[in-house]
């Protein structure tokens, strides 16, 4: 059984104006002890579809339909109470920017207490100050006793990221959700943050899907990866796979332009805008800005087709021969 499964999910938000057609139909999963790697441009969706997960999204958010399966239980349908229950000790997410994950007005001790008391009932409060410590000290935070009762503000960016990624380990006893958890770091910060999450991972047997930017981070740290365009997922493949021989041409387009130490040019970066999410283009919504383009691209979604193994890409190239049957594809 995966341990998540994300089928067919559509989102939306609602403005006084508009409406936006954000995610249109993702399925995703993640496997036991897997590593999964999220990738696309900023803008695709991918917060979006980590919050959905946890059912967090902002008070204009709308899940329209689809399922949210954890260990077999669709979370959308679940009772507030087993949902509760997961975010306190199945899923964890390192959010973004920790500056809006902390409050400024309390000391990392209190914030990172009440965590705590909701993963671990029945503990007193000097065992879960025990429990603080050791989580700072997992890290690799120094002086446990006083960053926590340092204020947000008197800690450096890296150790704020430090204390994020400790407050999601503590309710992540299965799943950790990490959305670019190196955004405003250095790159000599990064490393370090990206090896400590890794490190982190494998030693307590967790499960991750991973969100960056920085596709060679990516490379290293998962077992598989999805490309993630305008709410679509159009390419699923093994990492090596995918980074080798991507097949999508977004996939391509997004791989041939990451900068290069030993190019000497910069990559053009791929043409065109993705979609306005109010008007979305019918058909593909990456035929706009595609190279190889048709008559049947501007008209028909292409359905997600599996076309080896482990390998599955949405684009009208690849279904010929193929046809969608429950959510999986097989050969006429």
């Amino acid at each position: 059984m995966n341990l998540l499964e994300v089928r067919d999910l559509y989102v939306k938000y609602r403005s006084y104006w508009y409406t936006y057609h954000v995610l249109d139909g993702i399925t995703l999963r993640v496997s036991p002890r897997e590593k999964v790697g999220l990738i696309g441009e900023s803008g695709a969706g991918k917060t979006t579809l980590l919050k959905s997960i946890l059912q967090i999204l902002p008070p204009q958010g709308r899940i329209v339909r689809g399922e949210v399966l954890w260990k077999g239980v669709d979370l959308l349908k679940a009772d507030k109470g087993y949902v509760m229950n997961v975010r306190r000790k199945g899923i964890g997410m390192i959010f973004q920017d920790p500056l809006s994950a902390l409050n400024p007005v309390f000391k990392i001790k209190d914030q990172l207490l009440e965590v705590l008391r909701y993963s671990y009932d029945g503990y007193s409060k000097s065992e879960l100050l025990s429990l603080a410590e050791e989580l700072i000290r997992s890290v690799l935070l120094p002086d446990p006793a006083r960053v926590l009762e340092s204020y947000p503000f008197q800690l450096s960016g890296g150790m704020r990221q430090r204390v994020v990624i400790a407050m999601a380990l503590a309710s992540a006893g299965d799943l950790l959700l990490a959305d670019e958890p190196t955004t405003n770091l250095d790159v000599t910060i990064q490393d370090q943050i990206l090896r400590l999450i890794d490190r982190l991972v494998i030693e307590r047997g967790l499960s991750m899907i991973l969100v960056s930017h920085a596709l060679g981070v990516v490379a290293k740290m998962t077992h598989r990866v999805y490309t993630m365009y305008a709410g679509n997922i159009v390419e699923e493949a093994p990492t090596p796979k995918l980074f080798n021989e991507p097949l999508h041409p977004y996939t391509k387009l997004l791989i041939e332009n990451v900068p290069r130490i030993s190019s000497r040019r910069l990559g053009e970066g791929i043409k065109g805008n993705p979609p306005d999410y109010r008007y979305p283009p019918p058909g593909c919504r990456f035929h706009p800005r595609c190279p190889y383009a048709v008559d049947i691209c501007k008209k028909v979604k292409p359905f997600c087709v599996k076309v080896s193994r482990d390998r599955r890409v949405a684009c009208h190239m690849y279904s010929e021969g193929l046809e969608k049957v429950d959510g999986d594809v097989n050969a006429n």
